[in-house]
């Protein structure tokens, strides 16, 4: 039996999951990817909105338990982990005025969140996950789809693993090597699936299908409107577009833009 799932990438502020969400029952899971919060100032989504649609979506989540998975991004981790927040004395658009409200919020309710997800064999994360972050600043070598989410799940136990999630790659500012499972860029998943091609070790990650957001593809048009991307599909890896809910139809892995 064919399994859909709604897929809910980057919020930021933004409502566009709310219509879809009401068609709950058509769908087996809903997987929202992540960064709920630090909405972009293009579209004048005011931080006290972005607050009030986070607590409308932990309120879906507590109403539908089972159904609604919730992720992680870069921008709920300075939020939700302060250890997190140290590593830099800067945040990209962090709500600095609000920072201690939105630090309960994920505190009071940190059962609800997860980094990774698992389901119907397709791996979900915010970012992507780039074997050569996985295996070399990891030290995960697994090839099981379920041990994988497990070591990335468990990241966000200890100060240490939380600072392997903030491997941040050239491609985003930083000066990592590999960008983690919260950053990695559409570009270093292109070059991470490029390397296998260059390389004879058979990187575990290469073998499972991903999906993930992150990465905005909206652009400006020649009236200085914004128009919004597609998803953008690699072998085996869908990276979804910020602004727009998908279906996926997890058995032929094709996702429709709603």
């Amino acid at each position: 039996m064919t399994k859909n799932c709604l897929i809910i990438p980057d919020i930021h502020g933004r409502t566009f999951w709310v219509e879809p969400c009401k068609n709950k029952d058509n769908y087996d899971k809903i997987i929202f990817l992540g960064d709920y919060l630090d909405p972009y100032p293009f579209e004048n989504i005011s931080e006290e909105k972005a607050i009030e649609n986070f607590k409308k979506i932990i309120h879906f989540k507590k109403k539908n338990t089972d159904k609604v998975v919730l992720l992680m991004g870069n921008h709920d981790c300075p939020y939700a982990f302060p250890a997190y927040y140290e590593f830099s004395d800067w945040h990209c658009r962090h709500s600095y005025d609000y920072h201690d409200e939105i630090s309960r919020m994920f505190m009071e309710n940190m059962d609800l969140f997860q980094l990774s997800y698992v389901y119907e064999n397709i791996l979900f994360t915010h970012a992507g996950v780039d074997s050569r972050w996985l295996e070399e600043a990891v030290g995960c070598r697994e090839k099981d789809i379920d041990k994988i989410s497990h070591a990335l799940n468990e990241l966000a136990t200890s100060s240490e693993g939380l600072r392997k999630l903030y491997c941040i790659a050239s491609s985003r500012g930083g000066c990592d090597r590999y960008g983690s499972c919260l950053w990695s860029d559409v570009d270093d998943i292109e070059n991470d699936i490029e390397s296998r091609y260059t390389t004879l070790v058979t990187k575990p990650i290469h073998r499972i299908r991903q999906i993930f957001g992150h990465t905005l593809q909206a652009k400006y048009d020649r009236d200085r409107k914004i128009v919004y991307g597609n998803a953008v599909s690699f072998e085996n890896c869908k990276m979804l577009d910020t602004a727009h809910a998908y279906e996926l139809n997890t058995a032929a892995f094709e996702i429709t833009k709603l």
